[in-house]
């Protein structure tokens, strides 16, 4: 943490510019005015922003391939962590995901994607506001669906929680809610 950084979380590199696993902090008033690259031309009611609103933490991962905008990330394997694809799995232990790409990075591209804050994420039709997330990549990779396992391995499997429900009039339209997310990297 503490990184110095003046260019915006968006921009994507062809290089490793930062560390792989190097983590930003962006402070609350820095998040208030940045809002979400997943949909650049939303403007954001006084509610949405407080949705969004509060601390978040990034972290500079590689992607392995493809990562479209509000993806739920994994670490591509045990041996490369910061490299990251989107998961293509159901219930994914949070200890092998990454975070939530808040813009698209390219294969082979580096970026920074949000590991725990508040974010907008893919979701699979019928979550609503207040429900656990968990990965369900294996319909859609980079989606979550409502989770609602209530062993204590259960909660190893969480994501976070989605913060508005998903239909076609949530912020960012149907397939996406803001969330808060805790994803340790």
């Amino acid at each position: 943490m503490g990184t110095f950084k003046s260019d915006p979380l968006s921009t994507t590199y062809d290089d490793a510019v930062y560390a792989l696993g190097t983590q930003y902090s962006q402070t609350a008033e820095q998040v208030d005015s940045y809002g979400s690259g997943v949909n650049t031309a939303v403007t954001l009611t006084a509610a949405q922003k407080l949705m969004l609103s509060g601390h978040r933490t990034w972290v500079f991962v590689e992607a392995a391939a493809a990562i479209a905008a509000g993806s739920l990330c994994k670490r591509n394997a045990d041996t490369t962590p910061f490299k990251a694809a989107e998961d293509a799995a159901s219930e994914t232990l949070v200890r092998d995901l990454v975070g939530v790409a808040d813009h698209a990075i390219a294969s082979g591209k580096y970026g920074w994607i949000i590991c725990k804050g508040a974010c907008v994420i893919e979701a699979e039709a019928g979550v609503a506001a207040g429900e656990f997330l968990a990965s369900d990549g294996d319909n859609v990779a980079g989606e979550v669906d409502t989770f609602a396992g209530t062993s204590a391995a259960d909660t190893q499997k969480i994501v976070g929680t989605a913060l508005e429900t998903e239909s076609s009039s949530a912020t960012f339209g149907a397939g996406y809610v803001i969330a808060r997310i805790d994803i340790p990297s």
